[in-house]
This record gives C-alpha cells, structure tokens and sequence, in this order.
C-alpha cells in the first residue's frame, strides 16, 4: 500500500498471514514485493544488490548500504567480516558470509535505516543520470521550518529514515557526554522497537529502562548517579499514547547534567512543539508528512538555545545519512500539505475514537488527549492541533476475530492518508506475545500483549465506522 513500487506498507490480511510473516514463512514471503522499507528489502533494491554483485562477481550475502561509512561501521560494531565492499553508482554493496555474523549486521542495517531506497535502486537499474536534490532539499526545509522554530533552515537535517536520525542523534550525545564520564542512557517509557535495540546493542553503554512516564522520581533517582549522558522519550509513546511531564524532565536533567532526546514520530511535528525543551529532536517523515505512504525519511534538529548545540550539530551531520535526491523530490511535494493532513486525520481519529469508547467490544481506548497524561500532552500541543492518527485499541473479545473481520487496510506504519490497523506488539515483539512469560511481561507494563494500533485516515468518517462496526459485531 499503496499501489507502487515504491510502498511502505505491506498489507497482512489476516493474524495467520502477521504469523506467518513474522516467521518468515514462504507462505507470506514469496508475496511480497514491498513493505517497510526497514523490515521488507523492495525487491527494486534486492535487484539491484544481485545485479551489482552480478558484474563485480561478489557472492555472499548482500548489503546495498547508503555509504562506506555506514557499511564499515555497522560491520564492526557486530563482529562482521566484509569479504567485499565496492561503491556502486552513488550506493556501495557490501558483501559479507554467510552466518551469525551475517544476520546481526542485517539487524543493525535495519535499526540504523542504512538500505538504500527502492528509488535509488531503481535509478540505477535504468542507468539514469544522477539528479541534484538541492531545490527539493531547499523546498523541504522551507515546509518543515515553521514547526522547528529557531532552526536555521540549513541545519535542519534530513535522514535516509527516521531510525537513522535516532542514530544520529543518540551518536550526537555520547559524543558530547563521553569525556566527562557519562556513557548511560535513560530510556522513559516503551519507545518504538528498534529505538530500544541501539541502547541494547551499545557495547559500552548502559541502559536503564522507567516503564511509566509518569515516573520522574525513578528519573531522578537515576540521574543522580551521575553517569548519565541522555534521556531519551518518545512524546507521546507508542503504543500507549502517553507523555512525560516534558518541561519537568527538562529541569531534572539541567540539574543533573544530562542532555533530553525527544521524539514526537507518534502525532507528528505539527501537532506538538517539544522542541523548546529538546536537546535534540529526532522524528520520523515517513509519517504524516509522507502521507502517500511511498517514501521513508527522517529529520533531526539541534535546539540552537542548548548548550554544546554546535557541537551536537557537527557529531549529528557528519553521522546522519542524508535522504537521496530522488526521495526528497517525492517528500518535498507531499510536505506541502503536512499542515493540513495532520488535522484532518487528527479530527477524524478523534470521532472514531469516542464511537469506538462506547462500544461494547471495547474495553479501552487510548489517544494521546486523553487518559492519566492528557494534560501533560497539551502542554504541548500547537495551537488549535488534534491529537494525531494514532487510537490504541484493547478489545473484551478475541483480537484475532476482529482483526481478520476487519475491513481495512493492516500493517505497520501510521499516519498515512489512508486507515491502517495492526496487532502492534505481534509485529513489534513477536517472541514475547507468543509465550507466556512474555505475555505476562507487556502486561506488566501496563500494555494488552493483544492491542490493536489504529492509524485513522482520511477516508470519509462513516466509511471507517462501517469497517470497525462490522469487524465489532
């Protein structure tokens, strides 16, 4: 979804096909052409990799990485052995055995989003000229300048994708807290999946994880160590919807000496300005302002007002993979509208949320304006903004059931013009939702192991209904 080469989004009908999916099933596999960019290799970009190692005689598995940079450093950090690496076009395919070592580099390449782009690929397939992406940069940057007030827009910073800013920005940080002693991270509620995997992943990092936002005395305690280098929360969280008191966690880590990474991916840069209390801000395009759902990208920006904020600036540019020319045409032209989609998601997500509370198959429904943390969220909000796409839903029957019945599009990815659902925490931590011990672990974390995320679109209202009230019933 949607029709093109190009899609982020790959639809699982059903929780048999999600099973599949997850283990890697030929069933679900040999379907599958495109998807999320980080999770499913478009088979433009699969191409490409066979085609180059093709001419260069290269065997193994096959990596087509954005940069050398990105390739050696990945490699190294998980013990991987490269048996070749040769730039091809304006990308460089890395090759490397097959093995352990193999499949942890293909993890880290999916956490740090260092693939090329199925457009890239696809260009250098046809043997197209190279396009110069600077008036689409320019154009880009002019759209998202307003929500990132105070940024100059030349240091407005566009990544390859959303993860590989978080990369970006946590590189940022460690660079600046590691010579006066700080290597730990706090980690403030359940962050996006792969987010979480760069704090497991540091080999001399250590990571403390505080499940409840709210928690800020746990915060405290933990930043009185002195060892902390950042703390880092998604504003709101996903899949909770749930938000930090920012401008307290920003006061406790003045006071303690360690730098505040915030992510607002779940509701989008024009529904909340958490920027004045940042660090830096970190956040995925591929929603919201890719709303076509046919282009992946990210932004990082450094709060000029912090102190080292040049410092963080050089570290983050020189370490962020910059969004290729051909995408940045694609992303500027939707951007144009980010203000608007935004809205009128945000208005539709918020009717569909109160029909879906007074239904009687629901036991719970969570956005992020309302619950235990709502006025912690409109501290933040924009003026006159909604609350995002995103509904979190917990259902009193079998989730399975309703999942299957339900008529709209399903699979990962949100804030798209058109209506997605997913079971979050089967795609997310597949391995936890199928045992017990881990089922029990997500619920004590507050979270049903059976959730359903919901990304409303712009579809007309009663339309979405029908589909919900249907799959209810």
């Amino acid at each position: 979804m949607p029709d093109s080469p190009h899609a982020t989004v790959v639809c699982l009908p059903t929780l048999a096909d999600v099973e599949s999916y997850e283990r890697k099933e030929d069933r679900v596999w040999k379907l599958l052409r495109a998807g999320y960019p980080r999770f499913v290799r478009n088979e433009l970009v699969s191409r490409a990799a066979q085609e180059a190692a093709r001419r260069l005689g290269r065997a193994g598995e096959l990596f087509p990485l954005v940069s050398e940079a990105a390739a050696r450093r990945l490699a190294a950090h998980v013990g991987a052995t490269l048996t070749s690496l040769d730039r091809v076009g304006d990308w460089w395919l890395a090759a490397t055995p097959p093995g352990d070592a193999a499949l942890r580099l293909a993890k880290m390449v999916q956490h740090t989003g260092t693939l090329i782009s199925s457009r890239q690929a696809e260009a250098w397939l046809a043997g197209a000229a190279p396009v110069d992406g600077a008036a689409a940069l320019a154009s880009l940057r002019s759209t998202l300048s307003p929500l990132l007030a105070g940024v100059k827009p030349a240091d407005i910073l566009v990544a390859a994708s959303g993860m590989n800013a978080v990369d970006a920005g946590i590189a940022a940080v460690d660079a600046a807290q590691r010579p006066r002693g700080r290597t730990a991270w706090i980690q403030l509620g359940w962050l996006y999946v792969d987010s979480t995997r760069l704090f497991e992943k540091a080999h001399d990092a250590k990571h403390r994880f505080v499940a409840d936002v709210r928690d800020l005395a746990a915060v405290e305690r933990l930043l009185a160590a002195g060892d902390v280098a950042g703390v880092f929360t998604e504003v709101p969280n996903n899949p909770q919807l749930e938000t930090a008191d920012i401008p307290a966690l920003r006061a406790l880590c003045d006071k303690h000496g360690a730098m505040l990474l915030l992510d607002p991916s779940s509701v989008g840069l024009a529904t909340v300005d958490v920027l004045p209390f940042a660090d830096i801000l970190v956040s995925s395009l591929t929603k919201y302002v890719g709303s076509e759902g046919d282009v992946m990208a990210g932004v990082l920006a450094v709060n000029p007002a912090r102190p080292d904020a040049a410092a963080l600036l050089a570290v983050a540019r020189a370490r962020l993979e910059p969004l290729h020319a051909l995408d940045l045409g694609v992303l500027a032209a939707q951007a144009v509208g980010v203000a608007d989609v935004t809205a009128r998601l945000s208005a539709n997500a918020a009717e569909i949320a109160r029909r879906l509370a007074a239904h009687p198959a629901v036991a719970r429904v969570r956005t992020a304006d309302t619950g235990a943390t709502a006025a912690a969220y409109r501290r933040l909000q924009r003026p006159g903004a909604g609350a995002g796409a995103l509904i979190t839903l917990e259902l009193r029957g079998d989730m399975r059931r309703v999942y299957d019945r339900l008529a709209v599009a399903k699979g990962p990815s949100f804030g798209l013009r058109y209506t997605l659902a997913a079971p979050f925490l089967w795609l997310a931590h597949f391995e936890e939702v199928t045992s017990e011990e881990g089922r029990a672990h997500i619920r004590a974390s507050g979270l049903d192991p059976d959730l359903l995320r919901i990304s409303i679109g712009l579809e007309p209202v009663e339309e979405i209904w029908a589909a919900f009230a249907e799959a209810l019933a």
